[in-house]
């Protein structure tokens, strides 16, 4: 089974019925050691049953090999699926059907399809010959090279990036880009950083107006570490909302963990309001905040629950934290 499956009606698929799938973003260690502390969190992740996890790819100066070796132990310790990252940029179209081919004998059956970001210190970067400058060019070559290695294009699940942040005209370029990619042969989208849940909201709305079905799943951060989120905003653009740096500075460590965990709940019980079909945590490979948040959701049926049943289950969540160490 491949992932596009998971958001897939029941009644076609025959996976038990779910109201929200469940999936973590993992990042290679630097450290190879199995033993070492990075490869510890990344089980405490995978060993909370996640219904997949996706692998970074060449971030860090990390190299094909490590986001291999995070993919096999990802999908053998599980049991599950897991979307491999792969991004274009830098890279000419054989090198990347090699990468392809090279995951797929891995068992790699799910790819997360991405331009990439130009290369550092180069103002307007053009593609060499070869190369790709969109992601829904890589798209459709990971549908040929499945088509050729594997025997059907389908074999594979395809996702791609979506943003739900940013200006109008952001938000139009955003879903002619969904378009693209949708037509290219993507099967689901899941989004960059975002805040608001009128945002996701709105880009599914004008997404869908112009023809994109693929399901669209939020991609959210845990509000845990406002530092964290105060770079990224340098990174992408997308600011922090006031709110998040007005918890950030509660001088109470306590105080301001379950601040910001009730603020991350309250956002994703927002995004289910509004009918996302599953929530993608970016973990930086950090289990406390996500295994939290994960447990909440479990304890209320991974389903909508008003504001003050979801205070009430946090508030047994925080007496709950108080037995256990960070």
């Amino acid at each position: 089974m491949t992932i596009k499956n998971l958001y897939l009606p029941t009644a076609i698929t025959g996976v038990p019925a779910q109201k929200l799938r469940v999936s973590f973003e993992l990042y290679p260690p630097r450290n190879p050691d199995p033993a070492s502390q990075a490869w510890a969190g990344i089980d405490r992740l995978l060993d909370a049953r996640p219904d997949y996890v996706s692998v970074t790819f060449g971030t860090s100066g990390m190299t094909s090999t490590s986001s291999q070796s995070v993919l096999v132990h990802a999908m053998k310790r599980s049991g599950r699926p897991a979307l491999a990252h792969l991004t274009c940029v830098g890279r000419n179209q054989s090198q990347l059907a090699g990468l392809v081919r090279d995951m797929m004998d891995l068992g790699v059956r799910d790819f997360l399809a991405l331009r990439g970001d130009p290369p550092k210190g180069v103002a307007h970067w053009e593609p060499e010959t070869g190369e790709f400058s969109r992601a829904f060019q890589l798209v459709g070559l990971i549908r040929e090279v499945a088509a050729d290695y594997l025997g059907a294009p389908q074999a594979v699940s395809i996702s791609v990036a979506a943003y739900p942040a940013g200006t109008v005209q952001t938000r139009t370029d955003a879903v002619a880009a969904l378009v693209e990619k949708q037509a290219a042969g993507a099967d689901f989208a899941i989004t960059q950083v975002f805040y608001e849940a009128k945002d996701y909201a709105d880009l599914v709305h004008s997404a869908s107006y112009q023809g994109v079905t693929m399901p669209i799943v939020p991609g959210i951060i845990p509000f845990t570490d406002v530092s964290r989120l105060n770079r990224l905003e340098g990174l992408t653009g997308v600011p922090v909302p006031k709110r998040l740096r007005e918890i950030g500075e509660i001088p109470d460590p306590a105080e301001r963990i379950l601040e910001s965990l009730g603020a991350t709940l309250d956002f994703v019980n927002d995004l289910i309001a509004v009918g996302a079909p599953g929530i993608h945590f970016y973990t930086f490979n950090r289990p406390r905040p996500v295994l939290d948040l994960v447990e909440h959701l479990r304890s209320r049926g991974f389903s909508h629950v008003d504001k003050a049943d979801s205070s009430d289950l946090l508030g047994l969540m925080s007496a709950a934290m108080h037995r256990f160490s960070p």
